[in-house]
C-alpha cells in the first residue's frame, strides 16, 4: 500500500506544526487533521492544535498540502502553520 501525496503531505505539516510547539516550549499538545470527507480526492482538510486544553483550527487547501509531501516549503504553509502555533501558544500563557 503506498501513501498518497495528500497524506504524506498531511504527515508533514503535523510534525512542522509539532516541532514550532515544542521550540515555543509547549511540550504537551495534540496536533490533527480532520478531512471531512470520504472522497478519494479531498478539496482539503482542517489542522487541529491542541495545547493545555486550548484549540486553535486552520483549513489548508489540497494543494498546500500536497505540496508539503517532501517538506514544508511554501512560506504561505509555514505562515499558516506559525499562526496556528503562535496562537494556541497565547491561549496557554
Amino acid at each position: 500500500m503506498t501513501i498518497s501525496e495528500f497524506e504524506h503531505g498531511k504527515t508533514r505539516i503535523m510534525a512542522e506544526a509539532r516541532d514550532a510547539l515544542r521550540r515555543l516550549g509547549v511540550e504537551y499538545h495534540c496536533v490533527m487533521f480532520d478531512v471531512h470527507t470520504s472522497q478519494p480526492h479531498p478539496k482539503g482538510a482542517t489542522l487541529t492544535v491542541t495545547a493545555e486544553g486550548n484549540t486553535v483550527s486552520g483549513w489548508f487547501p489540497a494543494d498546500e498540502i500536497e505540496d508539503s509531501r517532501e517538506r514544508v516549503g511554501r512560506a504561505d504553509v509555514r505562515h499558516k502553520i506559525a499562526d496556528l502555533v503562535v496562537g494556541v501558544k497565547e491561549s496557554v500563557t
